[in-house]
């Protein structure tokens, strides 16, 4: 059991250090979408590069929702393929379209 603790301690702590959690990916801006977002990616791409969205807000589609740090969202609508993106307000007013 001595043997075997240091070597479980240090695999525990190997695995923590090296889980990505949302501080790992790409900061959430305006300017990340618009300079990595593109109409082909598919929603495993889109979470590799973004993480999960905050939220799906969809009804018939998915419609992720990925809050940003000025406190306006980016909405992503999706089926099979990217939809349509748009960048929007606290009030759910639109101030950009990434993709039509």
């Amino acid at each position: 059991m001595h043997k075997t603790l240091p070597i479980i301690m240090c695999l525990l702590i190997f695995s923590i250090c090296c889980s990505k959690d949302d501080a790992d990916y790409m900061d959430l801006t305006f300017e990340s979408f618009v300079n990595h977002l593109t109409p082909e990616m598919r929603y495993q791409e889109i979470v590799k590069t973004f993480g999960d969205p905050a939220r799906d807000i969809g009804s018939g589609i998915h419609i992720y929702v990925y809050e940003l740090e000025d406190q306006t969202e980016i909405q992503i609508g999706y089926t099979d393929a990217i939809i349509y993106a748009v960048h929007v307000d606290s009030n759910q007013k639109e101030l950009h379209v990434l993709i039509e």
